[in-house]
Protein backbone atom coordinates (compact mmCIF):
# COMPACT_ATOMS: atom_id res chain seq x y z
CA UNK A 1 0.00 0.00 0.00
CA UNK A 2 2.57 2.42 0.73
CA UNK A 3 4.52 1.98 -2.43
CA UNK A 4 1.08 2.79 -4.30
CA UNK A 5 0.74 5.68 -2.72
CA UNK A 6 4.29 6.84 -2.66
CA UNK A 7 4.51 6.03 -6.55
CA UNK A 8 0.99 8.63 -6.68
CA UNK A 9 3.34 11.35 -5.02
CA UNK A 10 1.84 11.00 -1.57
CA UNK A 11 3.93 11.02 1.87
CA UNK A 12 3.58 8.21 3.35
CA UNK A 13 4.10 7.64 7.31
CA UNK A 14 3.86 3.87 8.36
CA UNK A 15 3.19 2.63 12.15
CA UNK A 16 2.80 5.97 13.19
CA UNK A 17 1.55 5.54 16.99
CA UNK A 18 -1.53 8.15 18.70
CA UNK A 19 -4.71 6.70 16.38
CA UNK A 20 -7.16 5.27 18.12
CA UNK A 21 -7.86 2.39 15.45
CA UNK A 22 -4.17 1.36 15.82
CA UNK A 23 -5.40 -0.63 18.88
CA UNK A 24 -7.98 -2.04 16.42
CA UNK A 25 -5.11 -2.99 13.81
CA UNK A 26 -3.09 -5.17 16.86
CA UNK A 27 -5.81 -6.87 18.41
CA UNK A 28 -7.72 -8.23 15.04
CA UNK A 29 -4.63 -8.19 13.02
CA UNK A 30 -3.19 -11.49 13.47
CA UNK A 31 -1.77 -12.83 10.41
CA UNK A 32 0.65 -15.61 11.76
CA UNK A 33 -2.10 -17.30 14.22
CA UNK A 34 -5.26 -16.36 12.39
CA UNK A 35 -4.60 -15.56 9.24
CA UNK A 36 -6.42 -12.37 9.65
CA UNK A 37 -4.66 -9.37 8.22
CA UNK A 38 -5.49 -5.53 9.47
CA UNK A 39 -4.40 -2.46 7.48
CA UNK A 40 -5.45 0.66 8.28
CA UNK A 41 -5.05 4.07 6.49
CA UNK A 42 -5.47 7.57 7.57
CA UNK A 43 -5.40 10.66 5.29
CA UNK A 44 -4.38 14.47 5.89
CA UNK A 45 -7.80 16.02 5.53
CA UNK A 46 -6.25 19.07 4.29
CA UNK A 47 -5.41 17.02 0.86
CA UNK A 48 -8.87 17.01 -0.03
CA UNK A 49 -9.92 20.17 0.44
CA UNK A 50 -8.70 22.99 -0.81
CA UNK A 51 -9.40 25.74 1.83
CA UNK A 52 -7.57 25.98 5.44
CA UNK A 53 -9.22 24.59 8.05
CA UNK A 54 -10.95 28.13 9.62
CA UNK A 55 -11.98 28.14 6.12
CA UNK A 56 -13.27 24.54 6.08
CA UNK A 57 -15.18 25.16 9.97
CA UNK A 58 -16.91 28.29 8.43
CA UNK A 59 -18.52 26.70 5.36
CA UNK A 60 -19.88 23.96 7.24
CA UNK A 61 -21.03 25.90 10.27
CA UNK A 62 -23.15 27.73 7.52
CA UNK A 63 -24.13 24.75 6.38
CA UNK A 64 -22.11 24.43 2.99
CA UNK A 65 -19.53 22.20 1.28
CA UNK A 66 -16.26 24.02 0.90
CA UNK A 67 -14.65 23.47 -2.71
CA UNK A 68 -12.98 19.99 -2.77
CA UNK A 69 -9.49 19.45 -3.95
CA UNK A 70 -10.71 16.82 -7.10
CA UNK A 71 -7.65 15.87 -8.07
CA UNK A 72 -6.19 14.86 -4.63
CA UNK A 73 -9.18 13.18 -4.14
CA UNK A 74 -9.14 11.23 -7.91
CA UNK A 75 -5.05 10.63 -6.48
CA UNK A 76 -6.48 8.79 -3.98
CA UNK A 77 -9.32 6.64 -5.19
CA UNK A 78 -6.96 5.56 -7.96
CA UNK A 79 -4.49 4.43 -5.05
CA UNK A 80 -7.03 2.29 -3.48
CA UNK A 81 -8.23 0.98 -6.29
CA UNK A 82 -4.92 -0.29 -7.05
CA UNK A 83 -4.60 -1.44 -3.15
CA UNK A 84 -7.53 -3.69 -4.02
CA UNK A 85 -6.49 -5.02 -6.62
CA UNK A 86 -3.20 -5.87 -5.46
CA UNK A 87 -3.64 -7.26 -1.99
CA UNK A 88 -5.77 -10.36 -2.84
CA UNK A 89 -2.31 -11.18 -4.89
CA UNK A 90 0.32 -10.23 -2.20
CA UNK A 91 -1.77 -12.18 0.67
CA UNK A 92 -2.18 -15.31 -1.50
CA UNK A 93 1.73 -14.83 -2.12
CA UNK A 94 2.44 -14.39 1.55
CA UNK A 95 -0.02 -17.65 2.17
CA UNK A 96 2.28 -19.50 0.00
CA UNK A 97 5.39 -19.12 1.99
Amino acid sequence: MAAIFTRHGFDVHENVSGFKGGNIVAAFGQPQARRVHALQFETDASLLMTTSREKFIAHISREGMPERAEENIVRVRQCLREVLTTLPLVLAAVHES
